[in-house]
């Protein structure tokens, strides 16, 4: 049987055999080493129960159970954050099509959460924290590949339609078009708007707005964006809301919009 399974039986049983303490007692500390993991300390002081309740002192037994649980409790808890983060990282990565851009690394990843359910059933808090370190390395890395391959297929997504541009210029013999990205591959340290800053995007970080706007489905709160992430940059857009934007973002003068600033040839 499972070690954490052992435990719990144990405790169950010794426990509710031991004699209730009376109301003014309290629980005398039992010292582990100062290294130990909660682990560790739980089997410990399920050894020194056992041991006082051989002696047949049941009030030092039921003291060291009640220590033990305490102890199985903090690593269970400890045990389940890590798990719930870590489905958190794996959701990301299929939400960002690391699977298709990073496979390996992806793979890997979920390769590794697999095993650090087993490791968090088996009750392995050292094996499920080593694991836990390889994990978030190999999220890393996926998260950094996927940015990478996008971002390589947008630019050559981009020379294509510059390509192209320029044929039709050169039919036409007139610019009769700007080219701007109507998709932006979310990179480290990226924000709502620092992103509207940039110079291919809007040229003014207080149109974040209308990215947000744009990305409800996959944006909760304006606040948080992760590495990734294809947010859909809107180009047919009016003058007013514009305007609104740079209202909602909190803008001195909203009408003032910069001259720099991306602003559509055709408004409605």
């Amino acid at each position: 049987m499972r070690i954490f399974g052992v435990c719990l039986m144990l405790l169950c049983f010794l426990w509710g055999c031991a004699s209730g303490p009376s109301p003014d007692s309290a629980v005398r500390a039992v010292e582990p080493p100062a290294d130990a993991t909660p682990l560790e300390q739980g089997i410990e002081s399920l050894e020194l129960a056992l041991d006082a309740r051989a002696r047949g002192d049941e009030q030092e037994a039921r003291n060291a159970f009640v220590q033990a649980s305490r102890h199985f409790r903090e690593v269970d808890g400890q045990s389940r954050e890590i798990m719930r983060k870590s489905l958190a990282e794996l959701g990301k990565i299929v939400e960002i099509s690391g699977f298709m851009y990073a496979p390996r690394e992806s793979f890997e990843a979920l390769t590794l959460y697999l095993k650090m359910q087993n490791a968090y059933i088996d009750c392995e808090p050292k094996v499920l924290s080593l694991l836990e370190q390889q994990f978030n390395e190999r999220v890393v890395k996926a998260q950094e590949i996927t940015v990478r391959e996008k971002q390589k297929r947008l630019e050559e997504l981009g020379r294509e339609l510059d390509q192209k541009r320029r044929e039709i210029e050169a039919q036409a013999q007139t610019n009769i078009f700007e080219v701007y990205p109507t998709i932006y591959v979310v990179k480290k340290g990226d924000t709502l708007p620092s992103i509207a800053a940039r110079h291919e995007i809007y040229n003014d970080s207080y149109m974040w707005p209308l990215i947000y706007k744009a990305n409800r489905d996959q944006i909760k709160d304006p606040k948080v964006v992760y590495v990734g992430q294809d947010l859909r940059i809107p180009r047919d857009i009016t003058l007013e809301e514009i305007i609104e934007a740079r209202r909602e973002a909190g803008a001195p003068e909203p009408e003032k919009i910069p001259k720099e600033a991306y602003a559509p040839k055709r408004k409605k």
